[in-house]
């Protein structure tokens, strides 16, 4: 008999924040819970991601100012969905411009 993965875990750090923080590498498909500022959601991830790496708990559109720790990190260049991973592929950092 398969058993099920366990839950992995993300942080949400701030009420305001778009993004959670992945505390543990999770497989593609694998089931995220959120725990922290927010109230907790599920969230799958479509690839296999490290720990570090954040997580879009909603989705947003391009050019959506995205916020972790409650302060603007950056821009979207390309929309995303719950649980899609977000990085330099899909955000423009407005840091220290």
């Amino acid at each position: 008999m398969r058993t099920a993965t366990p839950a992995v875990g993300a942080l949400v750090l701030h009420d305001d924040d778009d993004v959670a923080v992945l505390v543990a590498a999770v497989e593609a498909g694998g089931m995220v819970v959120t725990r922290g500022a927010q109230a907790p959601l599920t969230l799958r991830p479509a690839m296999a991601l490290p720990a570090g790496h954040k997580l879009a708990l909603r989705r947003l559109a391009a050019g959506t100012d995205v916020r972790k720790y409650g302060e603007v990190i950056g821009r979207l260049t390309a929309p995303v969905e719950a649980g899609d991973h977000v990085h330099v592929h899909n955000l423009v950092s407005l840091r220290g411009r």
